[in-house]
């Protein structure tokens, strides 16, 4: 029978995150086992809605902002509160996927939002998420090198890069908008699925990998035995062979530091000159975003494609491509248009193998 692998550690996620200690956030509430973070969460929202402001009544919301009145209301989750679990067995992704894992294997944690932002801005807060856990993986726990880069691929999956072979996903994020009063959401709810400590053989998906395998893949490509025995990681980090409650617990705490850290200056910005909030979240998301430039094909909810190069992020967060190929359904060929500029809000975005100069290869549809 496998050993039952260490929880987080409370203490430490206090002493790190909380406000009352320095920290960006109003709570941290971890759990066993729940279906789902997200659902868990969107449901108590929901149910503290009837408490909401009447939008009819005299009061006058604060117009600075679409979600900052709410920050007012009592609430069980105010701003930056947080919920994680050891074990999640009914997680959803994009596209209805699945999304669970073995009891302290993973980080399955949402967090609740009610930033100071306009409504048009709060779908950015999926990649904003994604990059911090790409800056984290990067900078804390250093895989940020030519074969084996942790990157964003639009709209919010984080990958590795692969010496050989496509990247491999370590995590999904989703956003969910719940309703505190007509027209716009009373809060955020941003949920983040992290592989951790996965061995391949637990792996969820074809081409997802871990943190774990990741760093024994690191560690082993840079031949230093005190890495492949235990010792320390960049920035004093400890290598995979560390508790795994410990690994997972800095993981949670690394990523959910960085994201505060972004969100901070992206309020900033609303406040201070809010027609420059899209323009700090275009640059914000696009260092890290891996989709850019590449050969994409981008299946569409009705069942049609197009493919071509993706060429920039749009001030909405929509991926624009220069489609040079359609498909009407996927037993359909293929058939060459003009090229056209066309920008994508959704849509199922899979990034067309290359060689290692960077010449395009055939796409095998």
């Amino acid at each position: 029978m496998t050993a039952a692998l260490p929880p987080l550690d409370d203490a430490l996620l206090a002493r790190r995150l909380l406000s009352e200690a320095g920290g960006a956030y109003a709570r941290i509430h971890r759990v066993e086992s729940v279906g789902s973070t997200n659902e868990l969460l969107t449901r108590a929202l929901a149910a503290e809605a009837p408490a909401q402001p009447d939008p009819h009544s005299d009061a006058q919301p604060n117009s600075q902002s679409a979600t900052q009145p709410q920050r007012q209301v009592p609430t069980a989750w105010p701003h930056l509160s947080v919920l994680t679990s050891e074990e999640q067995t009914g997680g959803r992704g994009r596209l209805g996927r699945a999304w669970s894992s073995p009891k302290g294997a993973s980080l399955s944690t949402s967090i609740v939002l009610r930033p100071q932002l306009e409504v048009e801005h709060l779908g950015w807060l999926s990649m904003l998420a994604g990059r911090a856990l790409v800056d984290t993986l990067r900078h804390d726990f250093g895989l940020d090198t030519a074969d084996q880069r942790a990157v964003l691929k639009w709209p919010n999956d984080v990958q590795v890069t692969q010496a050989e072979g496509p990247e491999r996903k370590i995590s999904g994020i989703l956003a969910s908008a719940v309703t505190g009063r007509p027209a716009a959401p009373g809060a955020v709810v941003l949920g983040v699925g992290i592989n951790v400590l996965l061995t391949p053989e637990q792996l969820p998906i074809e081409n997802s990998t871990s943190v774990l395998i990741e760093l024994r893949r690191r560690a082993a490509g840079r031949l230093d035995p005190g890495l492949a025995a235990g010792g320390q990681g960049p920035g004093g980090q400890e290598s995979e062979s560390q508790e795994p409650g410990a690994l997972r617990t800095e993981l949670l705490c690394c990523f959910l530091e960085r994201f505060a850290n972004l969100l901070g200056p992206v309020e900033a910005a609303a406040r201070r000159a809010p027609e420059t909030v899209s323009e700090v979240l275009v640059t914000m998301v696009s260092r890290v975003l891996s989709t850019l430039g590449q050969q994409v094909r981008v299946e569409l909810p009705d069942g049609s494609a197009e493919r071509g190069v993706a060429q920039r992020l749009t001030s909405q967060g929509a991926l624009q491509v220069e489609v040079t190929a359609r498909r009407a359904t996927a037993e359909q060929g293929w058939q060459p248009c003009m090229p056209e500029l066309k920008a994508f809000s959704a849509g199922d975005v899979t990034h067309l193998r290359a060689d290692r100069a960077g010449a395009q290869r055939p796409p095998v549809d």
